[in-house]
């Protein structure tokens, strides 16, 4: 069920501090690729050097924020309450039960009743198992940074194997639909690292790759389990979320996709995504052919 949220009620209950720095964050622009998320929105924002992603949605009745930021209690942060206010610009829609809600809340509650040793042995032993969870975990350890390539060279053998999947005689679609999903796992535990420019030139280079290789799904759409864009959407929010966390001038973000385009055959990439990135480039590349 969609929820009305009474906008000058929640600024009247957010601390002064948190509404100003909110306040500057929205003048300068600095809050975008906004979207729907587990029943709330999220977006990223843009403050000084770190960009964060904050959500914002309805939990057991209470209007609740999580952010990246570091901060953490009742109050929302200064990010949290800019992506609100840019959700209720927008007009976005909130449910009343957020999707997953019940189950958070019994995780919480298991986790509260292991002990130190119990908890640890146990994250622990699911970061040897994902690769994704390991670095998420580092990450938040404060444990990644510029120095480890290890997501860099992982995509990179991905993006290097899979022009090869249908170099022989005896490749099947669903060969090129694994590579798909491989280059669509890789390229998220990439992104868990430190943003580079060199993690931006692999995936472009990634998704020329793909967009080669959606063709086939493309001639054999009557057998295929993937859709093009499954693959597809990962790789392209991957490259706009770099976009922003390398906070690349709009005249540059161009530049790059305009090349891009150029050499892409099928509509890989919707122009649409970067629209806010692009800024007054924005109109003269909505009639570019699609990628």
């Amino acid at each position: 069920m969609a929820v009305r949220i009474d906008v000058e009620a929640f600024r009247d209950s957010i601390p002064t501090a948190a509404n100003e720095n909110a306040a500057r964050l929205l003048a300068d622009g600095n809050v975008g690729g906004l979207e729907s998320a587990g029943g709330g929105v999220q977006a990223l924002v843009r403050d000084h050097d770190a960009t964060f992603r904050p959500w914002v949605g309805i939990v057991d009745g209470i209007f609740t924020g999580d952010c990246d930021c570091g901060i953490s209690g009742d109050d929302l942060c200064a990010h949290a309450v800019a992506t609100a206010l840019t959700a209720f610009h927008a007009g976005a829609t909130f449910s009343g039960a957020a999707p997953g809600a019940p189950e958070h809340a019994r995780y919480l509650q298991a986790v509260q009743r292991l002990s130190p040793r119990q908890l640890a042995e146990l994250v622990a032993g699911h970061a040897a198992r994902d690769r994704l969870f390991a670095t998420l975990l580092l990450g938040e350890a404060g444990m990644l940074d510029d120095a480890d390539t290890s997501g860099l060279a992982d995509f990179r053998s991905a993006v290097r194997d899979a022009p090869t999947v249908t170099a022989g005689s005896r490749w099947q679609i669903s060969d090129v639909e694994t590579t798909g999903h491989r280059l669509a796992a890789e390229v998220e535990i990439l992104c868990a690292h430190p943003a580079t420019p060199a993690a931006l030139d692999l995936v472009e280079e990634a998704i020329l790759v793909w967009d080669d290789l959606s063709g086939h799904l493309r001639d054999a759409y009557h057998i295929t389990r993937t859709e093009p864009q499954e693959i597809a959407e990962p790789l392209v929010g991957a490259h706009r979320y770099l976009y922003e966390r390398l906070d690349l001038a709009s005249d540059e973000i161009a530049q790059r996709l305009n090349r891009l385009l150029e050499r892409c055959h099928y509509d890989t990439v919707d122009v649409d995504t970067y629209a806010d990135l692009l800024a007054e480039h924005a109109a003269g590349m909505a009639g570019a052919a699609g990628c």
